[in-house]
């Protein structure tokens, strides 16, 4: 697992530079409202979230470290690296005494809007999939990770392109032995990142582990192999060169009649599907009722998105249920 970059080495506490960083931004004294951090607790290590409500709610995770008070700047040193991305830490940078204090161009009021769109726009850079992702898979296991058992893997094309997959092995049961591919993307880190949406939306879509990551430590599964965690080398989110038409596991047929519904959601590769009829299945409840379908089950002459109303045939397999023999409705 990639390791996050550092911040640059400042003399100045990081705590203090966001700070002053907030203040330079704001144009104004910071109160106690305007930086909050929140401290989570996995084993013996620490995770600190601060949030910026003077600079549009932003949040920022920081690393895992042994102690509180290290936890809260290490998550200001990320919203530092965060704003130096945007070239907005400048700011914020003391001034050295034996140099000339520069003087400082008032923004207008429509120049600071425009600063603000664009902040909006490009989102938050220090919550990513693979941040959000590794704090879920802790919250499931109710420990920080070890090294190694996030493994992301990567293939470049001849013609341009990468593609990546990724594997969690300190998930429970089946969990921890499958393996998510995401999109093929022009970088690596944006093909990795792919992945891990794809992981983290799946493990998401599970009601056994979100109620397990819901749980308090010394309540939950914690050890891998302990639970019914569900799952299969390749989950039907497998793409690419893996598994290029989709999911091979054994299907069998639940419903041969087609039966209508709507399109909830669709990612380009998977989506799910809101039947208009009650499914009589033991799996029919799983997922609040959508039911899965992947890329190689839609006809190259039906466009999915999301709305749109088609018909379908569905089948079951050690996923769940899934939609087969689509048609426009």
């Amino acid at each position: 697992m990639a390791t996050p970059p550092a911040a640059a080495p400042s003399s100045v506490d990081p705590k203090t530079q966001l700070n002053h960083f907030c203040q330079k931004f704001c144009q104004r004294p910071v109160t106690k409202s305007d930086i909050s951090y929140t401290t989570n607790k996995f084993g013996n290590r620490y995770q600190a979230i601060v949030r910026l409500d003077c600079v549009q709610g932003q949040e920022y995770a920081g690393h895992l470290v042994l102690n509180q008070k290290d936890a809260e700047k290490s998550a200001a040193e990320q919203a530092i690296i965060a704003f130096s991305q945007s070239n907005l830490l400048q700011e914020a940078q003391p001034v050295d005494k034996d140099k000339k204090k520069k003087k400082q161009t008032k923004l207008t009021p429509e120049e600071h809007a425009l600063r603000k769109a664009k902040q909006e726009e490009e989102g938050n850079p220090a919550v990513t999939p693979k941040t959000l992702l590794n704090a879920l898979v802790m919250k499931i296991v109710k420990r920080y990770l070890q090294k190694g058992e996030t493994v992301y893997e990567t293939k470049t094309y001849a013609g341009g392109g990468h593609q990546a997959t990724v594997k969690i092995t300190a998930l429970p049961d089946e969990w921890g032995s499958r393996m998510w591919a995401g999109h093929v993307c022009n970088t690596k880190q944006k093909a990795e990142q792919s992945a891990a949406e794809m992981a983290l939306e799946s493990i998401k879509q599970d009601a056994e582990l979100m109620q397990e990551s819901e749980k308090p430590k010394g309540m939950g599964k914690g050890e891998k192999g302990k639970g019914k965690g569900k799952g299969n080398f390749w989950g039907p989110w497998s793409f690419g060169w893996w598994n290029a038409k989709g999911s091979d596991l054994p299907r069998k047929p639940v419903l041969t009649e087609p039966i209508t519904g709507e399109v909830l959601e669709w990612k380009d590769s998977f989506g799910w599907i809101k039947p208009d009829v009650t499914i009589d299945h033991k799996d029919a409840g799983r997922r609040e009722g959508k039911i899965f379908v992947g890329k190689s089950d839609v006809p190259e002459t039906l466009t999915m998105a999301a709305g749109i109303k088609i018909s379908f045939t569905v089948y079951e397999d050690m996923m769940g249920l899934g939609a087969q023999d689509l048609q426009a409705s």
